[in-house]
């Protein structure tokens, strides 16, 4: 997954960075919210806007991150076949190689977490969409703010999986900066055939 020369991952990685930090940010200011002076809780969006947000960049951030993983892959792949996984002795992993995995391991995990958060979102407000329409509960399940309000766990997990997110973004700031690794080798040009 890489088009003429290029690699796709490094401009792939941006979108569900973006998207999955805004869910867990959201998330985390709707659990601080009634502790917040309430000069920044006037700059913040209604409940059910700002849960149902969440809930929808979280949806984002997953979908946006399947592209991600996929041209991650396949570069760890050819990066293994052309370098190899060890050094010259044919024992020892590389540096590099241990980084590429540990990436991997990290957003492969994030995943699974956010997955889990959505899986958990999208059950509970079915749920009490569900009961409202039935007429059991009045007021804010009607409103939506309570169905796709984070539990205190969906919360914690998601400031965990925030965390997880920019370690592994690090690790691959690290393979991009350090080891070279996402960049096209580019071609030699005679001074005469530079660009102004």
């Amino acid at each position: 997954m890489s088009g003429p020369g290029k690699p796709i991952h490094p401009a792939t990685v941006h979108f569900p960075i973006s998207f999955l930090a805004l869910s867990y940010g959201l998330d985390a200011a709707y659990f601080l919210r009634p502790n917040l002076p309430s000069t920044v809780t006037s700059l913040l969006p209604v409940d059910s806007d700002l849960t149902r947000a969440s809930y929808y960049l979280l949806s984002l951030g997953l979908i946006t991150m399947l592209p991600s993983i996929a041209s991650g892959g396949q570069q760890a792949l050819v990066m293994f076949q052309r370098q190899g996984l060890y050094e010259a002795d044919g024992k020892t992993v590389r540096v590099k190689s241990k980084a590429v995995i540990a990436h991997a391991i990290v957003n492969d995990v994030v995943l699974a977490l956010g997955t889990w958060i959505w899986w958990t979102k999208r059950s509970a407000a079915a749920e009490s969409l569900a009961s409202s329409v039935a007429g059991e509960k009045l007021g804010a399940a009607l409103t939506g703010a309570a169905a796709y309000a984070p539990s205190n766990v969906q919360v914690l997990v998601g400031v965990l999986t925030l965390g997880l997110l920019f370690f592994g973004a690090s690790i691959g700031g690290s393979l991009t900066y350090l080891y070279g690794v996402g960049f096209a080798p580019g071609g030699k040009t005679k001074p005469s055939e530079k660009a102004l």
